[in-house]
């Protein structure tokens, strides 16, 4: 069962929108967490930042640490939507897509990673090689790393969801799969978890017009995979974590305007079982493609932390957390 045990505001700037939000716990201290998330004047800004921000007390209060600028005017592209994850050198990594266009369809997507060895005190940043947008995080799987992100496809006018795999611990990027592509859906914004290195499971956005279920596709080798039906929620960028045999999802509900979260036990055929949902947040009608884009990490045993970003009634998107037990 949920509860929701607290909400909390991360941070707020006049004529500022703020979104995109990615959480991650420390390797090193566990009452320490990260956050990552993207600043500028509008959802498709001239000027961007990614803002990397610090919570020593288990997620309650945040202080930025670090910031990255680009601009379509200097730089040429701008910040889209950063994902955190660690490599298996220890590197704690902000994976970003940048784009060259404030129009998608024409945009140039390139994927950075910013990397830290020192939890933010420096970075190094390179071109990852990945194409697509909205990258999801790494996902280690058979000595391997993973990671989803999505294209235009222009040739097939479609949106098409591919994966890219690291052989080298995330030092260089391939495209190595199509995850899924179907004329009859627009797949895009991917969360891939691994079970017991068993399979990989992806639960993906289908873009078309309307409500939509989130999708899902399984690989049991990374590279070749194949649909395996349904989650039965409505949702915008899902974010999956596994916690056991349990899997949560945090993701935009589009049919009641909410953020939600949804956990099932996960089987060893990759099916849910015993699936409740829970809104944690209620947007406005006239705000419905300003929220959600969640992030998501265990704080302790039951407790959990979502971040988001959200309107409701101000000009303008924010971040907020949501403290949320299971029982």
């Amino acid at each position: 069962m949920f509860k929701i045990i607290d909400h909390n505001i991360v941070k707020q700037k006049k004529g500022k929108y703020l979104s995109f939000p990615d959480i991650i716990q420390s390797k090193q201290n566990k009452n320490r967490f990260f956050m990552a998330y993207r600043s500028g004047e509008g959802h498709h800004p001239l000027n961007s930042f990614i803002r990397f921000l610090v919570s020593e007390d288990k997620c309650e209060t945040w202080k930025e640490v670090y910031n990255f600028y680009l601009s379509l005017e200097k730089d040429g592209k701008v910040w889209n939507c950063p994902r955190l994850s660690y490599f298996p050198d220890g590197s704690l990594n902000i994976i970003c897509d940048t784009k060259s266009s404030l129009i998608e369809k024409k945009a140039i997507f390139s994927v950075l990673i910013l990397k830290t060895y020192n939890e933010g005190g420096s970075f190094s940043i390179t071109n990852s090689g990945m194409r697509g947008m909205v990258p999801d995080k790494a996902i280690p799987f058979k000595n391997k790393l993973f990671c989803a992100n999505h294209i235009h496809d222009h040739k097939h006018n479609l949106l098409t969801q591919l994966v890219n795999i690291s052989r080298d611990k995330g030092k260089t990027w391939h495209d190595c799969s199509i995850l899924a592509r179907d004329k009859g859906h627009l797949f895009c914004e991917a969360s891939l978890i691994n079970y017991k290195d068993n399979f990989l499971l992806a639960y993906i956005r289908d873009n078309r017009l309307g409500h939509h279920l989130i999708r899902k596709y399984i690989s049991f080798n990374g590279f070749n995979w194949e649909s395996h039906g349904v989650l039965p929620v409505y949702g915008h960028r899902p974010t999956a974590i596994l916690d056991g045999n349990r899997v949560f999802v945090a993701y935009r509900d589009t049919k009641n305007i909410t953020l939600a979260v949804t956990t099932a036990i996960l089987t060893r055929k990759g099916k849910e079982t015993n699936i409740e949902t829970i809104s944690i947040d209620q947007e406005l009608k006239d705000n419905k493609y300003h929220y959600g884009y969640t992030g998501m990490a265990k704080i302790s045993k039951n407790l959990y932390y979502v971040a988001y970003y959200i309107t409701q009634e101000e000009s303008l998107p924010f971040i907020k957390g949501c403290f949320l037990e299971w029982r």
